[in-house]
């Protein structure tokens, strides 16, 4: 029997978004379900936001937002991206932080060294007492987090009650630590302090400091293809519903389509996997207890965000004003990201406080990005117990499902949790050979 015809009496699936976390499941699963796809948008995820940049007679496509990694966290994501091709390449992300009025508090550069990164201070840092104070105070706060980090109590505490208790240097804390969390989780101060301490430490212990980060070379368009290899994608097709109807679900798009599937897979944010079900009950009620934030992203070529003089900075620059709850955080991507290196500056700013001239603005988007507390996790362990019950059909898949923080590892985590229990095999666990 041909190929196509095995294909045709395998069980039927569907996805419900193409983020990373659908997608990556649609990849693992399509061997064994017919898989469909659903997306809302005119194109599958991960890139519907990217924009086109053109300088110097080059053409590059800019990821929104920055999908950035590094070793020792995303064992998950480097595994499939090692399997279906995508090239890696190192990222600086060093940074500059500057107050209200533009002083620079502290400014540091990464060297390469092999395998990993030696973090320095730079230009006027040297002479800036403020700055080997936060140098000091960061030094002390990550030995101290490398040996609390396996401490069992840590579930039971939240971040905030572990700096406390750490004893952490508030300088180092406020000026540092703070934003570059909240840019990390797209979330505020509050919301940062609020996450359990075990995850945030087992993040901020991981090597991330010494090894470095990374992305994919040719960004998300290179991504997106390689996992939609065997599967039907239907574009512009949000859903309305999706209920149980006998022995299959039933999934209605907000057109009127109705089609039946064994499976559903449920891989978009928990707030619009929770206004898409209809008869699960228990489910809708955990799901609203996923908290989320929202945030804004700009990309611009207006250096007027920098601060002066604007030469020989780091790529990432942190304004960070007093008695805010957030930082603002800009990324000069033709230094951080290798592919726009030889264009002319671009940047792409999170939570920006200050205006950006319109007539420099390429792209604004606003998006929303789950954070997790102490009573959302128990929330998704309820969910991930709702899985396990026998003739389940149902199954949610995405970033908030996994014991991390909601970052691209956790999209995929969960994506080959579901796998596993569906009965695929996960192909960097069972050696099977990468794609061509």
């Amino acid at each position: 029997m041909e190929a196509g015809a095995t294909h045709q009496h395998q069980p039927s699936l569907a996805v419900i978004g193409t983020g990373i976390a659908g997608l990556s499941a649609a990849y693992l699963l399509k061997d064994k379900y017919r898989v469909t796809v659903f997306e809302s948008q005119t194109r599958a995820g991960m890139g519907v936001h990217s924009v086109d940049y053109v300088s110097n007679g080059i053409t590059r496509r800019i990821d929104i937002p920055l999908r950035i990694f590094c070793r020792g966290y995303y064992e998950n994501l480097l595994a499939l991206y090692r399997h279906i091709g995508v090239e890696i390449v190192t990222s600086d992300h060093s940074g500059i932080f500057a107050d209200d009025a533009g002083h620079v508090l502290l400014h540091y550069g990464n060297i390469r060294w092999g395998g990993s990164q030696i973090s320095h201070l730079k230009g006027r840092s040297w002479l800036r007492p403020a700055a080997w104070t936060l140098g000091l105070q960061s030094r002390q706060f990550f030995a101290r987090a490398k040996r609390d980090a396996s401490q069992p109590d840590l579930a039971d505490m939240s971040f905030g009650e572990y700096l406390l208790h750490a004893e952490a240097g508030r300088a180092f804390v406020d000026t540092v630590l703070l934003p570059m969390l909240s840019v990390t989780c797209t979330c505020d101060y509050q919301a940062v302090r609020d996450y359990p301490a075990d995850i945030m430490l087992e993040y901020l212990t991981c090597g991330i400091h010494e090894i470095g980060i990374m992305s994919a070379a040719k960004g998300v368009e290179d991504i997106v293809p390689r996992m939609l290899v065997d599967v039907e994608l239907r574009t512009n097709s949000p859903i309305a519903t999706i209920e149980p109807d006998g022995q299959q679900l039933r999934v209605t798009t907000q057109a009127g389509a109705k089609q039946h599937f064994d499976q559903v897979v449920i891989a978009a944010q928990a707030q619009q996997a929770a206004a898409m079900l209809s008869g699960f009950d228990d489910r809708q009620t955990l799901l609203h207890r996923i908290p989320f934030e929202r945030s804004t992203m700009s990309v611009h070529t207006d250096q007027q965000i920098l601060p002066a003089p604007a030469t020989g900075l780091s790529p990432v620059s942190y304004h960070v004003p007093p008695e805010s709850n957030r930082a603002e955080v800009s990324v000069d991507l033709t230094k951080a990201i290798a592919r726009l290196s030889g264009q002319e500056t671009v940047f792409q700013t999170w939570n920006p406080m200050r205006r950006i001239s319109p007539n420099r603005e390429l792209a604004r988007v606003d998006f929303t990005r789950p954070t997790v507390t102490r009573d959302s996790r128990e929330a998704v362990r309820a969910l991930r117990k709702s899985q396990n019950r026998p003739g389940n059909r149902l199954w949610l898949c995405g970033s908030y499902m996994a014991e991390k923080i909601p970052l691209l590892e956790a999209a995929v985590d969960s994506s080959v949790t579901v796998a596993e229990q569906l009965g695929a095999a996960i192909p960097w666990k069972t050696g099977t050979p990468a794609a061509a």
